[in-house]
């Protein structure tokens, strides 16, 4: 053992910062830079796959980077990990953090839907995954923020290098923020400025208001995103201007209505899954500029211009209008029908369609927020059909949930509407049993999530009269709903009952 000083960086370590330097700089060349670059490929592949180009505008990165070589050394000197560092070639399995990317998000939604997108990674290495969560490493600074005022996601990611021809694990650790958290860890010097995770009571006073003012800022802006998602909804079907003889038809702007009907055309036959017709707009709009939402070429609305652009595809109705994948869902297998009633406790979950994943069911427990987490789940609770998951995949405000949690939205809804009372079913009345369910969750336990609880109010209010319901009736009300969109959405085929049945069993039990 090396004697040096107390205090002193490396203490109590059997190397000085010279042998580590040189396992450092031979390690970052073999394993850490070109993990960097795997890690960024992959995740970045991972929401590219996942996310509609909408809401990839609203996510920057990942971007990462190798923790430096004096960081390193002073992050390994720190007493909690000295004991646990017999050798150099001990350092990678105690500093999980050498690697490290992150993801901006424009708001605090975006940094949930970027959560689950990672939900669909194994949970720990079994030996043959390219990219797996590494089980217990969440960390959530989004509801419970550091001394500091530091909010934001961590979650580690195990990665398998190739070195030397062998498989090696190598551990990056996940940042996800807002833009403004982000620019509060910038003016702070949150990565840099610690000594032993000590701030001087000033500075530490200072940065806890400013995190908290731009929190609320956050909470703004949030609302403010919300409002022009409405707005742009809207505007798909609704035309903001009247038809005029002069601006009726095509003819207005010719050149550049053909350009995005072409466009359309190109899009339409590339799908490989339906498409919400707000986010389809706004890719014209990006292109193309906001001011043809004014009467979209002349036909009033985005909808008859894409009607007319695309005659051949088919568009959903109801509260969210889709388009249609070309390809046609396959004939459905005439034993899953004739068979379904018999084995309904039982059965797989069937044909999904061409458009789902071919796997059958994903690890998707719960934790505080209501969504999946890292090595929470028990398998008996885990399994989401196939066909649920379809759906995500289509619309990621669609909750994936455990069964659990899908118990107790409903009876904390069923209290909640039992206790309003039978009203006209409007917006007024959705948000008043969004709060109440919310509030009667976090009462009992961790609370459910804002979104999820959202999706699912929204959605039966809409459907219904008003009037309150058991918690067992809404439940199979809602997975009726569920079932009508898999079939409107042609995630699964009319016929096929089995998928229908899993999808019950899943929300309803």
């Amino acid at each position: 053992m090396i004697e040096r000083p107390d205090d002193a960086p490396g203490a109590g370590l059997s190397f000085d910062y010279a042998g580590f330097g040189r396992w450092y700089d031979s390690y970052r060349v073999e394993v850490l830079d070109p993990a960097l670059v795997e890690v960024e490929a992959v995740v970045g592949g991972l929401l590219r796959d996942a996310l509609s180009e909408r809401d990839l505008a609203r996510i920057r990165g990942p971007v990462g980077r190798v923790k430096s070589k004096p960081r390193a050394w002073r992050k390994l000197s720190h007493r909690r990990y000295v004991d646990r560092i017999d050798v150099v070639d001990d350092i990678p399995d105690v500093i999980d953090d050498l690697v490290g990317i992150r993801l901006t998000c424009t708001n605090r939604r975006d940094i949930d839907v970027a959560r689950e997108v990672l939900d669909a990674l194994p949970v720990a290495d079994d030996g043959r995954a390219r990219l797996w969560l590494a089980p217990d490493s969440e960390r959530d600074y989004l509801d419970r923020p550091r001394p500091s005022g530091y909010r934001g996601w961590h979650v580690n990611l195990g990665l398998a290098v190739d070195v030397g021809g062998s498989r090696q694990p190598v551990s990056c650790e996940l940042q996800v923020r807002t833009l403004l958290q982000d620019g509060w860890g910038e003016l702070t010097h949150e990565d840099t400025y610690k000594k032993d995770g000590e701030l001087p009571p000033l500075v530490e006073v200072l940065s806890r208001r400013m995190a908290d003012l731009l929190s609320t800022l956050d909470d703004i802006a949030e609302d403010l995103r919300d409002e022009l998602d409405r707005l742009d909804e809207a505007a798909v079907t609704s035309a903001p201007l009247p038809l005029t003889t002069e601006t009726e038809g095509p003819g207005r702007r010719a050149a550049q209505a053909a350009d995005a009907a072409a466009y359309l055309g190109t899009r339409w036959r590339a799908l490989d899954r339906p498409v919400d017709l707000a986010a389809l707009a706004w890719e014209l709009q990006r292109d193309h500029g906001a001011e043809i939402t004014d009467d979209w070429f002349g036909f009033g609305t985005f909808k008859r211009f894409l009607s007319s652009a695309v005659p051949a595809a088919e568009i959903t109705t109801g509260r969210n209008a889709y388009i249609l994948p070309a390809d046609p869902v396959p004939e459905d297998d005439a034993a899953d029908d004739a068979g379904a009633d018999e084995h309904d406790g039982d059965v797989p979950d069937g044909d999904v369609g061409g458009h789902a994943e071919s796997d059958q069911t994903t690890r998707h427990g719960t934790t505080g927020q209501g969504t999946a987490g890292p090595g929470t789940a028990d398998e008996a609770e885990a399994a989401v059909p196939a066909a649920a998951r379809a759906l995500h995949r289509v619309d990621r405000t669609f909750p994936l949930l455990g069964h659990d949690d899908w118990t107790r939205l409903f009876d904390h809804l069923a209290e909640a509407w039992r206790r309003t009372g039978a009203q006209p079913p409007t917006d007024r009345l959705a948000r008043r049993l969004i709060q109440s369910t919310r509030d009667r969750s976090a009462a009992s336990g961790p609370p459910l999530a804002a979104r999820h609880v959202e999706a699912v109010v929204r959605d039966l209010v809409a459907e219904g009269d008003g009037v309150p319901r058991p918690a067992d009736e809404l439940a199979g009300t809602y997975a009726t709903l569920v079932q009508q969109r898999l079939v409107e959405l042609r995630l699964i085929g009319a016929r096929n009952r089995n998928a229908r049945a899993a999808v019950r069993r899943w929300i309803a039990f």
